[in-house]
């Protein structure tokens, strides 16, 4: 059986004339009398009654219908999808993220492909920008939006924008009376960071700032990710360095203030694996490449015409 003998039974089965359906189905009659005939012949039963003068559908036929234009309608969804699958507008990707990186419009970029490919199934999963760059080399990942002073190795990438270092503290800390925080007047302070089996990177970099500013800092708690440390902060159980992409949360019991130091800048990426793109990452990656290049023109304006952009206060 073949799908165009099903698509003549379906035609003759509306048309109930044999020459009104072949001149619709652009064949001649008597490829459509045989096409039906091999028809009944591999089903076993009789589909049509016919003589000189008319054509009537038997109830076998009436019966075998229903079946033949559901599996002609799953063909042609199928045959649509193959199509979809092909041109990259249709597949399941998994992306990895970090928390603070969703903070500046991403979150939109997501929700925008996902609006315009339906047929994209986007799956996106937290975990640390260190185990994400694992995961996308190891194909367990096709994807990862993560945060890192410079881009991963042996991976492809996107600059998405850049981020700084802040100081988180709790509404009410005598220290929110500044506009600017030297971190050697936090040498006295007990400090909330990240565990370093999460994120490496980050915590011996921000231990490496207050060596550098003359001392070793009190750890009060290792915290599992930026938004435990903003959580544990705003409960005064300690002060914290967060990325500034974070202070646009509205989280209430937190101040952010920017530091007098110039610590090593942070960037935003988009990376994944060349050698091994998955359907539907194409269409990310055009609402991911439009995101970098407005970021970068933000970027250039702000070069253009500095201005003074205050960090929120959360209450």
């Amino acid at each position: 059986m073949e799908f165009r003998q099903l698509r003549h039974f379906v035609a003759l089965a509306e048309d109930m004339h044999f020459h009104r359906a072949a001149e619709r189905l652009c064949i001649s009659q008597p490829a459509l009398s045989g096409s039906i005939a091999r028809l009944e012949e591999h089903f076993g039963v009789r589909l049509f009654d016919r003589d000189s003068k008319m054509v009537r559908i038997t109830q076998a036929g009436e019966l075998m219908l229903k079946s033949a234009r559901e599996m002609l309608s799953y063909a042609a969804r199928t045959e649509n999808f193959s199509r979809s699958l092909a041109e990259g507008k249709a597949g399941h990707i998994e992306v990895g993220f970090s928390g603070p990186v969703l903070q500046s419009g991403l979150d939109r970029v997501i929700l925008d492909c996902r609006l315009a490919h339906p047929d994209i199934e986007i799956v996106m999963r937290e975990t640390t920008s260190q185990n994400q760059t694992d995961l996308v080399r190891s194909g367990q990942l096709d994807a990862g939006l993560l945060n890192f002073p410079v881009p991963p190795t042996g991976l492809e990438s996107i600059e998405l924008f850049e981020d700084r270092f802040v100081l988180c503290l709790p509404i009410g800390h005598p220290l929110t009376s500044h506009k600017t925080i030297d971190i050697e007047l936090l040498r006295d302070e007990h400090f909330v960071i990240p565990t370093r089996d999460r994120a490496p990177n980050t915590h011996d970099q921000l231990i490496g700032a207050c060596a550098m500013a003359g001392f070793y800092p009190h750890i009060s708690f290792e915290s599992e990710g930026a938004m435990s440390t903003l959580h544990l902060v705003s409960r005064g159980l300690g002060i914290g360095f967060v990325l500034e992409s974070l202070a646009r949360i509205a989280l209430p019991g937190v101040v952010f203030l920017p530091l007098s130091q110039s610590l090593p800048r942070r960037y935003a990426y988009f990376v994944w694996n060349r050698e091994r793109i998955a359907p539907g990452l194409e269409a990310l990656l055009i609402g991911i490449r439009h995101f970098a290049s407005s970021q970068k023109s933000l970027r250039q304006r702000k070069r253009t015409h500095p201005s003074v952009d205050p960090l929120p206060e959360r209450q």
